[in-house]
């Protein structure tokens, strides 16, 4: 028995083949973590690279971009595993990329958003039709608290930090 060939989802779906909805992801995606070559290397960095770049609320409003792909993940019906690694990737995004210059770092090398994508068109169960946003709407809501939840920590942890600091003087 021989082993099957690994799915590529950008090879095995083109644009033409994919609904409206996951083209326009493909795109946000594609603008989040890939728009702009850095010269001199083959990397290329988003505007999630550069909203990691304004102190306190740029990596928050990058969370709650990424989280766009989380809904589409619920309304094509990717498992819930997968699912809760997205938005654990999310998080690991907000969290990791708080911490100052190495988080900036962080960002540009990790693309959650592209990962997200591809795991949305990989596991997305294409035997239903997609859901309504009113079938998951609860999900989304919940999604979006946990990140402004985690997002209030990191900022109550960053004011703890520095009034720390103030006291030690």
């Amino acid at each position: 028995m021989s082993m099957p060939a690994p799915l590529i989802p950008e090879v095995l779906e083109p644009d033409e083949k994919l609904p409206p909805d996951l083209v326009v992801l493909r795109r946000f995606a594609y603008l989040m973590d890939e728009a702009v070559p850095v010269p001199g290397t083959k990397k290329r960095v988003g505007l999630d690279a550069g909203l990691s770049l304004i102190p306190g609320v740029g990596e928050i409003i990058g969370a709650l971009l990424s989280a766009w792909i989380i809904v589409g993940a619920l309304r094509h019906r990717v498992p819930m595993p997968r699912i809760l690694r997205m938005v654990i990737y999310i998080l690991l995004d907000m969290i990791l990329g708080s911490i100052p210059i190495a988080g900036t770092v962080f960002d540009w090398l990790f693309e959650e958003n592209v990962i997200n994508l591809n795991s949305l068109i990989l596991h997305r169960d294409r035997t239903r039709p997609p859901r309504s946003f009113g079938a998951i709407a609860g999900a989304a809501i919940a999604i979006f608290a946990i990140i402004l939840g985690v997002a209030f920590l990191i900022a109550a942890g960053m004011i703890a930090l520095i009034i720390w600091i103030a006291s030690k003087r």
